[in-house]
């Protein structure tokens, strides 16, 4: 008996500890992209976010409730906050508070055919015409 309400005591510690555990924040950052010629947002590892025209700017995404377009475009998911050239105003998030928005473009990170793996990287660019890395003032970077 003693060693079941151990177990219980434990399990609940474990439970409050995790549910107490703040997810880690994403810090967005502006970065020089060589290959588009402008300076882009970065997200995690400096890899390169975008945005897709398909998405209206109402915090809505169009991309992210369907499987197969998440599995293309994981979401820039919350908490992030403003580095160095974002502007903390025009930070967001969905109106389901799942992803974060910029100038109300859900972002998004590019993981389809050779993805973004490293800073630099720009392989969602212009994907099908409606997918682009985003400017500080959170527009398209329209390059390629």
């Amino acid at each position: 008996m003693r060693r079941i309400a151990l177990a219980i005591v434990l399990v609940l510690a474990l439970s409050a500890s995790a549910a107490a555990a703040p997810s880690k924040t994403t810090v967005l950052k502006a970065a020089y992209n060589k290959d588009l010629k402008a300076t882009i947002l970065v997200g995690a590892g400096g890899l390169t976010l975008y945005l897709t025209t398909a998405d209206s700017t109402s915090h809505n995404s169009v991309c992210t409730p369907d499987p197969s377009c998440r599995a293309l475009w994981p979401p820039l998911k919350p908490p992030a906050s403003a580095g160095a050239g974002v502007k903390a105003a025009l930070l967001g998030t969905t109106a389901d508070g799942k992803q974060v928005t910029y100038k109300h473009h859900p972002l998004y990170y590019w993981a389809g055919p050779a993805p973004d793996k490293k800073p630099g990287q720009d392989g969602g660019e212009n994907y099908y015409q409606v997918w682009f890395a985003v400017s500080p003032a959170g527009a398209a970077v329209k390059f390629k």
